[in-house]
């Protein structure tokens, strides 16, 4: 009896042993097929050469715009300290958004799911809150920028629109951390994935460009002001 006991219990003892090395093989091979899926990328050589244009056009008008001011030369009525305060804010912006950190971007001639996530924690990071919110934000609220004229017209625009722009990408995150595929890889998944590749870079960029086009409208009010006052 007490052998035939031990027997089963070797038995079982065996099955146990198969299932836990068939799962950690079942586990392994699958995720071998993701590792692939990764893997993949996207041509976007041609979308990302229009991208690149625009965004330099865009920063060169910026700097035409703040440009007009020069402190030495300045013989309006405005506030100096809220006119050099601007320019210097703009400026940094510019130069977070010319920084290699966001360029490299623009160099891409294929894109991989952790490129498209990389772009959007760095566009969040650099664009969003280094440049928005604290340089853009944090300047309108100063004394010497809230005495400038037409104030009261430019800071609601860009209030509402930078709060706009905090909520425009989070989303794209969200899906791309939430994007494991723990199954067998299949011409419809991949489909998916790469389609969850492009349209995640794709709304990561149209952010980009918005933001772009908001530091353009408020560096076309520094320059209204500056050569009206």
């Amino acid at each position: 009896m007490k052998k035939l006991l031990l027997e089963y219990a070797n038995t079982f003892a065996y099955t146990i042993t198969g299932l836990v090395f068939g799962c950690a093989f079942f586990l392994l091979f699958i995720n071998f097929y993701h590792m692939q899926e990764l893997s993949e990328t996207v041509d976007i050589s041609a979308y990302n050469d229009t991208n690149k244009v625009s965004v330099e056009s865009k920063l060169q008008t910026i700097k035409d715009n703040i440009g007009v001011y020069n402190q030495s030369t300045y013989r309006g009525s405005l506030n100096i300290y809220g006119l050099n305060n601007v320019q210097a804010r703009m400026q940094n912006c510019v130069d977070m958004i010319e920084s290699e950190d966001m360029m490299k971007y623009f160099e891409l001639d294929e894109l991989g799911i952790k490129d498209s996530y990389n772009f959007v924690v760095d566009y969040k990071n650099n664009i969003l809150n280094d440049c928005l919110v604290m340089q853009i934000i944090s300047m309108l609220n100063t004394d010497t920028v809230q005495s400038l004229t037409n104030y009261n017209v430019i800071f609601p625009f860009v209030e509402v629109n930078v709060n706009n722009l905090l909520d425009s990408v989070d989303y794209v995150q969200n899906n791309i951390e939430n994007s494991d595929h723990y199954y067998f890889t299949t011409d419809s998944n991949k489909n998916n994935f790469f389609d969850l590749v492009e349209d995640s870079y794709s709304t990561t960029m149209d952010s980009y460009q918005d933001t772009l086009d908001l530091l353009v409208e408020i560096s076309v009010w520094y320059r209204s002001i500056v050569l009206g006052g």
